[in-house]
């Protein structure tokens, strides 16, 4: 009976030592390497994060906030992309959902600079036409 106890422990405590390092991979996207002490028979987990890089458009995103917030309400963004204008000037666009006098209503934000300096030549709000949508 003591034998087959000593088992169980044993197969438990390997399969929730292997669920615990399956459940830290599946919580962090990290690299996971198990190294064991062959001395004292423990297991040490390490975790190396990987810095998580800002996109390419966020200080232009922290921009078309700032300049939005200042007029309206802001209740929600989509980042709808970049483009180039002409040479030397790209164009970074912002879709808000925003709020003004109890209206909401979709707002495009438009900022147009140069790739180099990153220099802003022009800050557009203007409201997107929608025409008459049908509702679903």
């Amino acid at each position: 009976m003591g034998r087959i106890l000593a088992v169980l422990l044993i197969i438990w405590v390997g399969w929730s030592g292997s669920l615990q390092a399956r459940t830290v991979g599946t919580e962090i996207s990290s690299e996971i390497s198990t190294e064991i002490s062959t001395e004292t028979s423990t297991e040490q987990i390490i975790v190396k994060h990987k810095p998580v890089k800002d996109p390419e458009y966020a200080k232009w995103s922290r921009l078309a906030f700032q300049e939005a917030g200042r007029l309206y309400t802001l209740l929600d963004y989509k980042y709808l992309g970049r483009s180039t204008i002409a040479p030397g000037v790209v164009q970074q666009q912002f879709r808000f959902w925003v709020r003004h006098h109890g209206v909401e209503f979709p707002l495009i934000v438009s900022i147009r600079y140069d790739p180099i300096t990153e220099k802003v030549f022009t800050i557009d709000m203007e409201q997107e036409q929608r025409g008459n949508l049908p509702i679903l």
